[in-house]
Formats: structure tokens, sequence, C-alpha cells
């Protein structure tokens, strides 16, 4: 028995779930390589259940299940490989930079604005 078609690609999910499908091979060009380097989260979670209920004098049985996965593949660094040595040029998130900035900024002026309210109350 084969299962079933969701079930199937879900196992599916590591191997699918890689630098090369986030960025593609590693790529030449003359004397220089460069090679992807990628962070690769991915979960997976199944779960099933069953129960008996009686209503009405009938007894009702059933049963239901679920599953569900994810990945995320994430760019983190660019090696280059060149006859003059080899370099990891790093990817910077300018998205999660900016939004811990703000985070701190909004954290800051809330401790700072309970501290004076403090000190104008006594």
């Amino acid at each position: 028995m084969e299962p079933p078609q969701g079930l199937s690609s879900l196992t599916n999910i590591p191997e699918r779930a890689t630098a090369a499908s986030c960025f593609g091979a590693a790529a030449t060009a003359g004397d220089r390589t460069v090679i992807p380097v990628a962070e690769v989260w991915y979960g997976l979670g199944f779960g099933w259940g069953g129960g008996q209920s009686e209503r009405d004098g009938v007894e009702n049985e059933g049963s239901g299940g679920g599953g569900g996965g994810g990945s995320r593949v994430r760019g983190v660094a660019v090696i280059e490989v060149a006859p003059d040595g080899v370099r990891v040029h790093p990817i910077v998130d300018q998205t999660a930079v900016a939004l811990a900035g703000i985070a701190f900024a909004s954290a800051a002026v809330a401790i700072t604005a309970r501290m004076l309210l403090k000190l104008i109350r006594g």
C-alpha cells in the first residue's frame, strides 16, 4: 500500500530544502568558483485521534487525523574560491537588522518614559 500523495510530499521536505533549492548549484566562471551557503530549517507534525460518543441513545464512533510540514531556506553567505585565496562574503538580512533596531528603539523609549513618569510622580 502506497502512502497518500500528501504524506509522500511531506517526507520529501528534507531532500528538497537545500541550499541548491535557494540559490542553485555552485557556479564556476574562469578560475573562480562561487559556493552558496544556506541555513535550512524544516519541521513535520502529525496527529491522529478517535473517540466515541452517545447521543439520543445512538453510539457514534469517529476518528480523524492530519499532518503538516514546512521548510525555510535562507541564504547566509557565499564562499568565493579563487587562485588568490578563499573568501567568505556574508549575506546581511537588512530587514532583520532594521526590525531589531526598531524593537530596541521602542523598548528604550518605553523604559525611559516609565522612568520619567516615576520621577515626576515622586
